[in-house]
């Protein structure tokens, strides 16, 4: 809207002018649709944004939950632990009370469970302190009794979330610099309007225009408007490339981990299996007087070892698997 006189202070007016109108920008050819694309392109960003956050918490909420499984895994053991050393304990009271063993036995017995005490309480400060990790990420009190994973198969990924968002990037990059490319030199504007004319000592004159304006030349504008954007397209695939190199070696040592986890389990597994055998033999034998506390006490160490490496060996295989799920991407 305009308004125009010619009044000046001391003088009546005697011509008035009043115009009023639409200003309307035009597309260009293609301009239209490029700035969609560019806006689907923003939109799938921000779906990949939001998705590479929740596989960020994910892999945090895996490594903390394996973590207090494992600390639960260290209070069971040292408990069990605990127990079999008070029976060795009790053992070797009774044969010193019977004068089959001297008393220094006894000490040597209750220093072994003493030590165990000792496990046992490191590994509940331990629990403590990895159940209040998980309450401060997860908000609950109460952590799952159980957690397995079964080993995905590279058909069910849903790809590298990093990778995926890099990718989103270089699409929306591109498509800001296309749009920008499409608008030229500038949009076309097309005003149209209605004017009206009075003067005092003549009739009012009304008339409709329309105005078409379409901007040319501005080559120096455009390229100093697209220079940044080149250059985020260029940072966009940078960052993908490295994202791409990044997954290649993540998914390799998901692999690499969760085979060497399970080759270890299976040998943990065996050597358990022949220490229980021999910590049975040797408490019947200590019993029987065949065989002295040392070695009882040698036995019964290296069978705790066992059945700690067994156990942590399992909870590094099922913590490989929730490393190698989500390294594939897919969420818990």
């Amino acid at each position: 809207m305009r308004y125009q006189t010619d009044r000046v202070p001391g003088r009546p007016a005697s011509v008035r002018e009043l115009e009023a109108g639409f200003e309307l920008p035009l597309w260009r050819v293609g301009q239209r649709d490029a700035l969609q694309r560019e806006a689907d392109a923003g939109r799938m960003l921000s779906d990949e944004e939001l998705r590479i956050y929740r596989w960020r918490v994910a892999g945090d909420l895996r490594e903390i939950l394996w973590r207090v499984m494992q600390a639960e895994a260290e209070v069971k053991l040292a408990g069990v632990d605990v127990d079999l050393y008070r029976s060795l304990e009790d053992d070797v009271s009774k044969r010193v009370r019977a004068g089959d063993a001297a008393p220094v036995e006894k000490l040597s017995a209750e220093a072994a469970r003493r030590e165990r005490d000792a496990v046992l309480y490191e590994a509940q400060v331990e629990l403590a302190h990895s159940v209040f990790g998980w309450t401060a990420l997860t908000g609950f009190a109460e952590v799952p009794v159980r957690v397995s994973e079964v080993v995905a198969t590279p058909v069910q990924a849903a790809g590298y979330p990093p990778v995926l968002t890099a990718q989103a990037a270089v699409e929306r990059a591109r498509m800001a610099l296309g749009s920008v490319q499409a608008q030229g030199s500038g949009a076309p504007r097309l005003m149209v309007g209605v004017r009206n004319e009075s003067a005092p000592d003549g009739p009012s004159m009304g008339s409709v225009g329309a105005t078409l304006s379409i901007p040319f030349g501005g080559d120096v504008h455009r390229a100093a408007a697209l220079s940044p954007l080149h250059l985020e397209l260029a940072r966009a695939q940078d960052e993908l490339a490295l994202a791409q190199r990044m997954a290649t070696l993540a998914l390799h040592e998901a692999e690499h981990e969760l085979h060497a986890r399970e080759q270890a389990l299976q040998l943990a597994t065996g050597q358990k299996a022949v220490a229980d055998r021999e910590v049975e033999l040797a408490r019947r034998a200590y019993r029987l007087g065949e065989s002295s506390l040392a070695e009882r006490l040698l036995i019964e160490a290296r069978a705790a070892n066992a059945r700690r490496a067994a156990a942590l060996a399992d909870i590094a295989y099922e913590r490989a698997v929730a490393r190698y799920n989500n390294s594939l991407g897919i969420l818990p």
